[in-house]
């Protein structure tokens, strides 16, 4: 069954797919009241855009089924990686990236509900919360210094009609805070959630630039952080240095999963690093490729270095790969 859907963004980074056929004269950019998982907030219309309703529910299900052998898969690629070209750093990163990222709720494919357009009043009271969760935070901080916990607090949210007032925050370890639960409950008279988040979440909530020189990725692309490994840089031809691929954050860059599968696709049908071929009459040997302007970089048994072009190669009768042109 196919149905129009609104995609809606909500609390920072939180995009979702939400019911809206209920609802008159909803247009892209109006401002919703919408009920979540977690409760009623204020969210921003992005778009429209009809999906199969059976369809996501047979992908919803097969992405629960996956996620173990998916895990499964990145520690086999994780493993075919040569020891000898990562160092202890980047292996801690890696190591720090598959085991102790937390993480979010899977609500991908999950189509909430639209209450209402927000109305002057609603505006008006998420302008409150949005002060009072300011100060929350500054008082927050102050009892998680009395309660010597060792934590740092990253934000505050008060949810619409204030049933419940949620903190984030990063730890390195696990954190008994059930005395500063009472504790704010008893100073705020409402709900208290305390959420442990990851460093990527704190990059996204930070911002800034990368090593590119533009806006960080989890700023700019919002949604659901994927996992990335060490194989996505190997794939790419990046050195597996740790300033070049690890973010601000201190895990391995966003950018490396977003340019993956495109790297994968480039290179699907081009001859792989180490291929022998003969190239006019000598052998030699295919030591590099750039899957983006298609050429290749191979060695003759000479020991000379050549740039070829991979159009230049042609398979002959036995399968041997041979390349007679003029070396650039």
């Amino acid at each position: 069954m196919i149905k129009n859907i609104a995609h809606i963004k909500f609390r920072g980074s939180n995009i979702g797919k939400f019911e809206h056929l209920h609802i008159d004269n909803i247009k892209i950019k109006d401002a919703c009241v919408i009920e979540t998982d977690e409760g009623i907030e204020i969210g921003h219309v992005l778009n429209f855009e009809d999906i199969d309703i059976d369809l996501l529910e047979e992908e919803n299900n097969d992405n629960t089924d996956a996620s173990s052998d998916n895990n499964e898969e990145i520690q086999e690629d994780n493993d075919n990686i040569n020891e000898e070209e990562i160092s202890e750093e980047l292996k801690d990163i890696a190591a720090a990236e598959e085991n102790n990222n937390i993480k979010p709720k899977n609500n991908k494919n999950k189509i909430f509900n639209i209450i209402r357009i927000a109305d002057e009043k609603d505006l008006e009271q998420y302008k409150v919360n949005m002060e009072d969760a300011s100060e929350a935070f500054k008082i927050c901080k102050e009892k998680v210094n009395n309660h010597n916990l060792d934590l740092k607090l990253i934000s505050s949210y008060y949810f619409l009609d204030r049933a419940k007032l949620l903190f984030e925050f990063i730890a390195e370890e696990r954190i008994d805070f059930r005395e500063l639960v009472k504790d704010l409950a008893a100073h705020f008279k409402t709900r208290i959630e305390l959420r442990q988040i990851g460093v990527r979440d704190e990059a996204r909530s930070i911002g800034g630039c990368g090593i590119c020189g533009r806006e960080l990725c989890c700023k700019v692309i919002k949604g659901k952080f994927e996992t990335i490994t060490i194989k996505m840089a190997k794939e790419q031809g990046i050195l597996l240095n740790t300033m070049k691929i690890s973010g601000q954050c201190g895990r391995l860059m966003c950018c490396l999963a977003h340019e993956y599968k495109a790297y994968c696709s480039l290179k699907k049908d081009l001859p792989k690093v180490g291929t022998k071929l003969v190239f006019n009459s000598v052998p030699a040997v295919i030591k590099d490729l750039n899957p983006l302007n298609k050429k290749l970089l191979i060695e003759t048994e000479d020991k000379r270095l050549i740039y070829i072009n991979v159009s230049d190669l042609v398979t002959n009768e036995e399968g041997f790969l041979i390349a007679n042109i003029k070396a650039e």
